[in-house]
């Protein structure tokens, strides 16, 4: 694991955008690291509709615990796609948080973010 100490490092920074955004309902915060091609059908209602669902079924986030990798993205090389589990702990329940990421001409970005 320590190989990829350095990606491990920027999907939690991914990771910890993404809940601020949460909490403060902040799109432009949410889909700051997305490529344009997975925002097509991602627009701000949407996320402002999944939030409030998220934060109905979730509570706020509390903290966060590092489980650890997956195998990459299917569609994406694996030397360049990681994907990185945390434990979320939120006032109502715990769930499993997946940030995918992937390297595109020398810049990471988030090809997958799940709350489940």
């Amino acid at each position: 694991m320590t190989e990829y100490l350095k990606e491990k490092t920027i999907a939690e920074n991914f990771l910890q955008e993404m809940l601020e955004a949460d909490d403060t309902e902040n799109y432009a915060l949410f889909i700051k690291h997305y490529e344009a091609k997975h925002l097509v059908n991602f627009s701000k209602e949407q996320f402002e509709s999944d939030i409030k669902e998220m934060q109905n079924r979730n509570g706020a986030n509390l903290s966060y615990e590092y489980f650890g990798m997956l195998q990459g993205h299917p569609i994406y090389d694996a030397a360049t796609s990681l994907r990185f589990v945390w434990k979320g702990i939120y006032e109502k329940r715990e769930a499993l948080i997946t940030i995918g990421i992937h390297c595109k001409d020398k810049t990471w970005y988030i090809n997958e973010s799940s709350v489940r």
